[in-house]
C-alpha cells in the first residue's frame, strides 16, 4: 500500500496529508472515537500550524485515548463521506498533523469551534447529514439557550436562589424598562459563549447610559458615556437580529476593580458518575464586563483568591457552597434536557458574598483546571475518555470488567487516569443533542 506525503510548513510546523490507496482501519484491540473539530478556513487557503481549533487539547486527548482502549481521530463532519461511510481523520504524528481516510467512528465528542459563518455551515451541514444517517451518539448532550434554561432551573426550589433575574431582550422598550428598575443591565447572547458580544449598561442620574463589553470576535469596548438616544443605537445596532438575555450588572468584581467568577468542571467518569474535576477562579482586566479566558482573563487558585476577598473561614465555606450547587444543578439539567458527559458551570459572588449561578456550558475549556488544584488538569483530559470507554461497552452489551483492566494497567503504569470505576447502572441512551 503506498503512502502519498504532502507537506505544509508553517512556523515551524509541518501539517501532513496522507493519502492512501484504500482505507486504514483502525486497530481491533482500540475502539474509534471521533473529536468533531471545524478545520481552518485558512488551513484550505495556505496552511496554518494547526488545522483546527483546540489543537493541543485535540492532541493530548488523542495521546491519551490508547490508555483508555481508545483510538482517537479528529475530523471535520463535512468531511464525512455517505457512500464508503469514511471520514478524512487527523491525527498527531511526530512530524505534525497528519491526515488519513479512515471508518466514521460511531460516537463523537463534539469540539466544534467553527472560525466563521461560512465554516459554521459546512460543519453544522456535515454533522446533519451524518445524524439523519442514523448510527451515530454524540458523548455530550446540549442546551437550548440561556433564556430556556434559566427559566427551566427557576422551577428548583434548590435551585431558584442562586438565579439572577433574568427576561429575555424584546426590543428597546423592555431593556429601557429594564435599566430604570434595575439601574443597569448586563445583556449577553443567548446562544454565545467565551464572552463574545457580551454588553454592559450602567444608568446615571442625567440620563446617560455608560457601555462597555466585547464585540462578537471578543474585542474590548471600552467604557463610553454617552447620551441615551446615542446609548440606544448603538445597542440597537450591537443586538441586531440576535436573541439576548438581560441580567442586572451585578457587582462580581475583585477587590483591583477586576470581574472575577468560578468556573467549576463537572465531568463523568469511567463508572458514568459526576464528578467534580475541580474549581477555578477566573479574573479579567479592570477594565472588562468579563472573565473568560479567551477575552484575556486569567485562571488562579479558588482558595488564596476568594480568601483575600472574604476571609479564609468564609472562602471556605463559599466553596463548599459552590460544589454543592454543582449537584444540584448538573442532576436538574439531565432531568430536564436527557444525560450529558460534562458541563462547566460559572458562578460569581458578589461583594456581600452571595452566590450566583450564571450559566451552564457544553463545550467548556480545559485551560483553567490547570489552577484547580489536585489532579484536575489531568482528570480533564481523561474524563472524556474515560465515560466514552464506559459508553461505548455499555451500549454494545460489554461487560464492564474490560474496562476495570484498562484503568489498572493505567494506576500501574502511572498514567494519568484517576477515576474510581462504578457498577454500570446507567444506560447508554441519548437524547439527540439539538445543534449548539
Amino acid at each position: 500500500m503506498r503512502d502519498t506525503l504532502q507537506d505544509s510548513k508553517d512556523t515551524g510546523t509541518v501539517v501532513r496529508r496522507l493519502t492512501r490507496e484504500r482505507v486504514r482501519s483502525a486497530p481491533t484491540t482500540l475502539r474509534p472515537l471521533g473529536i468533531l473539530v471545524s478545520e481552518k478556513s485558512e488551513y484550505a487557503a495556505k496552511g496554518t500550524a494547526a488545522p483546527f481549533a483546540e489543537a493541543e487539547y485535540v492532541r493530548r486527548l488523542a495521546a491519551a485515548a490508547p490508555r483508555h482502549g481508545l483510538q482517537a481521530h479528529a475530523f471535520d463532519p463535512a468531511s464525512w463521506d455517505a457512500d464508503t461511510n469514511t471520514v478524512k481523520g487527523w491525527r498527531w504524528t511526530a512530524g505534525g498533523w497528519l491526515q488519513e481516510t479512515v471508518p466514521a467512528p460511531a460516537l463523537l465528542y463534539d469540539r466544534l469551534w467553527p472560525d466563521g459563518p461560512g465554516a459554521r455551515e459546512r460543519s453544522m451541514a456535515g454533522l446533519r447529514a451524518m445524524r439523519e444517517r442514523g448510527g451515530f451518539k454524540l458523548l455530550n448532550g446540549s442546551l437550548p439557550g440561556k433564556t430556556a434554561v434559566l427559566r427551566a432551573l427557576s422551577r428548583w426550589p434548590d435551585i431558584r436562589p442562586l438565579l439572577p433575574p433574568s427576561a429575555a431582550y424584546r426590543g428597546i422598550a423592555s431593556l429601557s424598562a429594564w435599566v430604570r428598575s434595575q439601574g443597569g443591565a448586563f445583556l449577553k447572547p443567548s446562544g454565545g459563549s467565551q464572552g463574545k458580544g457580551a454588553l454592559a449598561i450602567s444608568a446615571a442620574a442625567d440620563g446617560c447610559w455608560t457601555l462597555s463589553g466585547r464585540d462578537t470576535a471578543g474585542r474590548l469596548l471600552r467604557p463610553r458615556r454617552l447620551p441615551r438616544p446615542d446609548a440606544v443605537r448603538i445597542v440597537r445596532e450591537w443586538i441586531g437580529g440576535r436573541t439576548y438575555l438581560m441580567q442586572p450588572l451585578l457587582d462580581l468584581r475583585g477587590a483591583g476593580g477586576e470581574p472575577f467568577d468560578l468556573r467549576a468542571l463537572m465531568q463523568k467518569d469511567g463508572g458514568g458518575t459526576w464528578r467534580l474535576t475541580g474549581v477555578a477562579v477566573r479574573t479579567g482586566a479592570p477594565e472588562s464586563v468579563t472573565a473568560n479566558l479567551h477575552g484575556g482573563g486569567v485562571a488562579r487558585p479558588p482558595e488564596p483568591y476568594l480568601a483575600g476577598l472574604f476571609g479564609e473561614r468564609a472562602a471556605a465555606r463559599l466553596l463548599a457552597s459552590v460544589r454543592a450547587a454543582c449537584d444540584s444543578v448538573v442532576a436538574r439539567l439531565e432531568q430536564l434536557y436527557g444525560r450529558f458527559a460534562e458541563l462547566g458551570l460559572d458562578y460569581g459572588i458578589d461583594r456581600a458574598g452571595r452566590i450566583w449561578f450564571l450559566e451552564a456550558n457544553t463545550k467548556p475549556g480545559r485551560a483553567s483546571m490547570a489552577e484547580a488544584g489536585g489532579d484536575a488538569k489531568s482528570d480533564a483530559i481523561n474524563n472524556p475518555l474515560a465515560y466514552a470507554r464506559y459508553i461505548l461497552l455499555v451500549s454494545s452489551g460489554r461487560v464492564c470488567h474490560e474496562f476495570d483492566l484498562v484503568q489498572r494497567s493505567l494506576h500501574a503504569a502511572g498514567g494519568e487516569g484517576h477515576m474510581a470505576v462504578q457498577p454500570a447502572r446507567q444506560d447508554a441512551e441519548y437524547r439527540r443533542p439539538q445543534d449548539d
